[in-house]
This record gives C-alpha cells, structure tokens and sequence, in this order.
C-alpha cells in the first residue's frame, strides 16, 4: 500500500513540475505576443504622425526636366506646428531617406521619459528619439545630441550601426533634419562604437582650437570614410547616438554636421 502510494505521489510530482514548465513557457510566450503587440502599436502611431505632418511638394519643372528627374526632385516637407499640436515636446523631424528612420524628436525634461514613451505620450517600449535635456531645442549649440533605442526589429536607430560598413555610407551620406520652420541636411562625416561618456557626448567645445581639434578626433575614429567636406567653427554638429553590443555599455555613434536643406 505505501509503495502504490509513493508511486501516485511521484505521478502528481511529475505532472505538477510538467504543468509549471507549460506555465512558465506560456507566461514567456504571453509577454513575448505583448511587447510584439506593443511594438506595432507604436510603428502605428508614428506612421498615423508622419500622415499628418508630411506632404509630398511638387518640383519645380523645368523645359528639360525628364519625368524620373521631377520624381527624384520630390520633397517630404514637415509641418511642425502640426506635430507640436499632438506634443509641444517635439522638436524636430529626422529622416533618412529608403530607411525607417523616419522620425519626430522630442525634447523631455529629463534623459529616461522618452526612453518608454512614445511621441504623444503614451508608454511604450518603443520609446521616441529625443535631443539631450541638457542641448538647446533649436540646434544651436556646438553639438546637439539625439538618442534612440536599438530596437530588435529594426526600427528607431537600430540601422545606425550599419554605418560602420563603408558600403551603408556610400548608399546613405545624408540624412534630413526638420528644426522649426527650416529644413536641414544632415551631412555624416564619422560613425564609431564608442562608450557612454566618452568625448562623443560633449555639447559644447569652449574655443575654436578645441573644436577643430574635436572634429579631427571624431573623423580619425570613424569607421567610414566621409566624401570631402570641410568642417568650419561655426559649424554645428548633431551626434545621433544608440547602443552597440560590442561591450557592456557600449554606444554607436553617428555624427553629421548641419548644413543647408
């Protein structure tokens, strides 16, 4: 009798440990559905703000324009007055053309609201690519820094770590960059995995010697060789900034200096 009983208990035992395992897979599988879930709620939301800010303008078309050549001329305008109607903490609009950085930017109080919200405010582990609380909203200091995950699907600044092949940089030199009423080109000069305080992260440069010789140290670390461009004093660069996995800690860093959209 006690041996059938030892036996039944070793049977409920088993069946016991076995039910766990299938509830522990499905409190994984669960949580992994919701944060899918979650994430294509976000790419919803950010495509639904793209709908209303962008418009496609007409090129202008001159005698010998070709038809490919008035479609290559086409240009996405972004109404950011628009956008600030859905959050006065947007600050600009990025893009980089035949990838999905397609973005708003905004500016939180802090450096980890945005990190879990999205452009209107709802939470979300998408979060929004947002400039350093510490930077101007304009982009006027010496260095603007903008921040973004490194999304598993791909999204956000996920494709920034493709800058350290040569080959990403040729097909993508240029991003666009929306301040304000005025559009801007964001030409790249320097890509880099680097750590999280390093001299990447500084806003501002103190003398013009201290500049150039900034710039000099970004270019000289750059996992890709930008086209001739010259970099002025004047200049303002914008650092674009996600995380790498090369080591603990570890960032990808993109650097563009400001010019004329």
């Amino acid at each position: 009798m006690k041996r059938k009983t030892k036996r039944l208990i070793g049977r409920v035992a088993a069946v016991c440990l076995m039910l766990s395992g299938l509830g522990t897979a499905a409190v994984f599988g669960w949580k992994a559905y919701s944060m899918q879930q979650e994430y294509e709620i976000g790419d919803e939301a950010y495509d639904k703000l793209a709908d209303l800010v962008k418009a496609e303008e007409e090129p202008e078309k001159g005698p010998a324009s070709s038809e490919a050549e008035e479609t290559e001329g086409a240009v996405a305008t972004v109404d950011l007055e628009a956008a600030q109607e859905v959050n006065s903490d947007i600050v600009a609009w990025l893009n980089s053309p035949d990838t999905v950085i397609d973005y708003p930017v905004c500016q939180g109080e802090d450096n980890s609201y945005y990190l879990f919200h999205l452009a209107d405010g709802t939470y979300n582990r998408n979060g929004c690519l947002f400039i350093d609380c510490e930077n101007r909203k304009d982009f006027t200091d010496d260095n603007t820094i903008i921040y973004g995950h490194h999304m598993a699907s791909g999204k956000m600044f996920a494709s920034l770590t493709k800058y350290a092949e040569q080959s990403y940089y040729d097909a993508h030199p240029v991003m666009y960059l929306t301040v304000g009423e005025k559009p801007y080109k964001l030409e790249l000069f320097s890509g880099y995995v680097t750590t999280a305080d390093s001299s990447a992260y500084r806003i501002t440069c103190g003398s013009e010697h201290d500049f150039a010789g900034w710039i000099r140290e970004l270019i000289k670390k750059s996992d890709f060789k930008a086209s001739a461009m010259t970099i002025h004093t004047t200049d303002r660069i914008v650092t674009l900034s996600t995380c790498a996995y090369d080591f603990q800690n570890a960032r990808y860093v993109v650097h563009g200096r400001l010019g004329n959209g």
